[in-house]
């Protein structure tokens, strides 16, 4: 049997049946939906809209940031970002899970917790150095040069009150940072750095104080600095510090005047370097996991914190002064 032809736009109508319009024109063809064919698209009594579609809300997950991420959070803070710096083994991860892990305890030197959008991350981080990881001796994970750039985040304040600084901790395998002071072209694939309000290179100081490395990993050191300082690594106004790590393995008793003596010295020799750079720079000391001498305990996190969460000045407004100006007003704001 055929269907009923369809004469009319308007959903229900039988004018195909009865010859008349259900709107009550006469003749049916003065119908404005006559002789039509029905749009699902024409509003009616009798079509159901369809359901509104709205976008999954994007929940975070605890882990480390990524670049998205990171854009995401910075268009609704402020953030003050340290990129750590450091070739395989030298004690980036572990400077990054020890803040976390003291931070667990209390106040750090003169901050205090607010607040974490990387808090499963940095646990991940700080997993193998606690008792029930089973382990004999504390460790924190090595960053794989597979693994893209982390960034982790910490919500801290003044312990007497105050503003709450977003600090935004970059790290990155240290395979990365070996390749581009051998291949200096890869540089500019570091984009971590362009954006950091501070460089921090960690300096281990185990392998600085041992006899047998102390000239090759020295001059190394030196050339990771200078591959990335000269090579357009860091933004104008960026600050560079060095944080000698494993300050335990020096102050072995044995050692301890020798170790503190070449420190010093390397100390002052990067300092004069660094005059020329044109970024502000210092060198500081830390141990952040003591294993071999613990009595020296966690030492210069509080300081660093403390350092890497000042708010930085705003830049100034004053318009410079217009010497052997042509207009009266500029020569006003001269003598002014």
């Amino acid at each position: 049997m055929n269907a009923t032809p369809v004469l009319c736009q308007r959903p229900g109508c039988k004018v195909a049946e009865t010859g008349k319009c259900d709107l009550q024109h006469d003749p049916v063809e003065l119908c404005p939906n006559y002789g039509k064919p029905r749009n699902a698209e024409t509003p009616s009594e009798t079509q159901v809209p369809a359901p509104r579609t709205v976008a999954a809300a994007r929940i975070a997950s605890g882990d480390a940031m990524v670049w998205e991420d990171l854009e995401a959070f910075s268009r609704g803070h402020r953030i003050q970002t340290v990129s750590v710096i450091g070739e395989p083994k030298s004690g980036k991860t572990t400077l990054i899970a020890a803040i976390y892990a003291s931070l667990c305890k209390g106040p750090v030197g003169d901050r205090e917790f607010v607040g974490s959008r990387t808090l499963v991350g940095f646990a991940k981080r700080h997993h193998l150095a606690l008792l029930n990881s089973e382990r004999s001796t504390p460790k924190t994970p090595r960053t794989s040069r597979d693994d893209p750039t982390s960034f982790y985040h910490l919500a801290l304040r003044p312990k007497s009150g105050g503003l709450v600084s977003h600090l935004v901790i970059s790290d990155r395998s240290g395979e990365a940072y070996q390749a581009a002071r051998q291949d200096t072209s890869l540089v500019g694939k570091l984009t971590e750095l362009k954006l950091a309000d501070r460089a921090c290179f960690v300096l281990d100081a185990a392998k600085l104080t041992n006899p047998e490395r102390h000239a090759t990993y020295s001059r190394q050191f030196k050339q990771m600095i200078s591959a990335l300082n000269d090579n357009g690594a860091f933004r104008d106004g960026a600050a560079i510090e060095v944080i000698a790590t494993k300050i335990d393995t020096t102050n072995r008793p044995e050692r301890a005047e020798q170790s503190a003596a070449i420190l010093d010295d390397y100390e002052r020799q990067i300092t004069e370097e660094m005059k020329a750079s044109g970024h502000a720079f210092g060198f500081h000391r830390v141990c952040a996991l003591p294993k071999s001498h613990l009595e020296t305990g966690y030492l210069g996190l509080g300081e660093t914190l403390k350092r890497w969460t000042t708010p930085q000045p705003l830049p100034s407004v004053v318009q410079p002064a217009v010497h052997d100006a042509v207009r009266q007003i500029d020569r006003l704001l001269a003598k002014w």
